[in-house]
């Protein structure tokens, strides 16, 4: 994970040397289910902030029962890079259940349908409005509620650096695709199918949402495997494309 790290930040960091002060840089990390999107995205916040000379008091962490990164703390106002998580945007279960097949809509829950794509578009153009708008709100995803909720931190104008993390982030059809145009970088964390399908299976056992591995390649190849086939079947083209990385620490909950 380091060398890529060090590399996307590298580049990232010259990048926001060459930005103008009167502007964002913004910075998409997508890839299929399991390729380590969050655990490129939420570290490489920490390394820019630190290579700006912004302390990062806490480490971030991945919540492993629901396997998602996170940040370890409320964004400070003296941070320069924030990171953002595309599962703001899930549809509600309410706006779910609302659809004209509910069960369908349910079941097939991360499906790019199943998320209110319109409304993150227009987080995207807010995020390159000139003059900075004070703050520009965005959603969180609660695990526990399994519902969308107001972050209580927006995104502030000391925040020049945004990166945006989550499957459709560069999703080459409307109305996703006006958004991915937007972005200053593209970043595609590329693995092999059948490599994340296992980790997929691995880690729906792991965390308990199957307990028996035929479920738990059914519900991979139903809906995991379907979704990633739909994201490179239709990639806005990126402008550079990553080995996929695996959280160090879930693979070693994985060995015990």
């Amino acid at each position: 994970m380091e060398h890529v790290l060090t590399e996307v930040a590298t580049r990232v960091l010259a990048r926001f040397e060459s930005t103008p002060s009167t502007e964002r840089l913004l910075i998409g990390i997508a890839g299929v289910p399991g390729s380590g999107k969050s655990t490129l995205a939420y570290p490489l916040v920490d390394r820019l902030n630190a290579l700006l000379g912004v302390k990062v008091a806490d480490p971030t962490e991945v919540d492993l029962e629901n396997v998602v990164a996170a940040p370890g703390k409320e964004h400070p106002v003296d941070e320069v890079a924030v990171a953002v998580g595309l599962d703001g945007w899930h549809y509600s279960l309410e706006a779910l259940d609302a659809f004209p097949d509910p069960v369908e809509a349910r079941r097939r829950r991360g499906a790019a349908f199943t998320f209110d794509a319109a409304s993150y578009v227009s987080f995207v153009q807010a995020l390159r409005a000139q003059p900075y708008l004070a703050s520009v709100p965005y959603p969180t995803f609660s695990h526990a509620l399994k519902d969308p909720q107001p972050s209580s931190s927006p995104i502030l104008p000391n925040h020049r650096i945004v990166v945006i993390e989550g499957l459709y982030c560069l999703l080459d059809v409307e109305p996703w695709r006006e958004a991915a145009g937007l972005l200053d970088e593209r970043i595609f964390v590329n693995v092999d199918r059948e490599v994340v399908r296992d980790r997929l299976v691995r880690r729906h056992l792991h965390t308990g949402v199957e307990t028996e591995r035929e479920a738990a390649e059914k519900r991979v190849d139903l809906s995991d495997m379907l979704n990633g086939d739909h994201i490179r079947e239709h990639l806005f083209e990126p402008t550079l494309q990553v080995s996929s990385l695996e959280d160090s620490a879930f693979a070693a909950a994985l060995a015990q």
